[in-house]
């Protein structure tokens, strides 16, 4: 259901974009993990996946999306769409890189021991939101 999910979220605005390419070589450039980019280029996709699995537990009646505005509505779909938007962009990367980075982070999110993650991440991920007029 995940892979679903993320192909479903990822499919309308990944179409645009281009291959990835090392300016060194032809060689793809691929991370395994958001933890490989800087913290100023991560947080706000992993906000976004946070906001994703908040939006799917809404959708579900999951009690853990109770406590949080409605993503659908209230700009945790468009906030995700213009993060991931931009990691795409900036670091010229597949749909193909894109799907499986988020695939895994949605994975560790939706662990066991997510919950309480995205209990700790959604204040400040919150404010990214209404700082970007969302």
């Amino acid at each position: 259901m995940t892979s679903l999910f993320m192909t479903a979220i990822i499919a309308p605005f990944a179409l645009q974009a281009a291959p990835a390419t090392n300016p060194q070589s032809s060689a793809p450039v691929a991370f395994a993990s958001l933890d490989e980019l800087p913290i100023q280029e991560s947080t706000a996709p992993r906000c976004g996946v946070a906001f994703a699995l908040v939006s799917q537990w809404q959708k579900d009646g999951d009690p853990r999306g109770t406590e949080y505005p409605n993503m659908e509505t209230e700009g945790g779909r468009e906030f995700f769409v213009r993060s991931v938007a931009n990691l795409m962009e900036g670091r010229e990367l597949s749909r193909k890189a894109v799907s499986d980075l988020l695939a895994r982070e949605f994975a560790i999110l939706d662990s066991n021991d997510g919950a309480e993650r995205v209990e700790a991440m959604m204040p400040a991920c919150l404010l990214m939101k209404q700082s970007a007029g969302l």
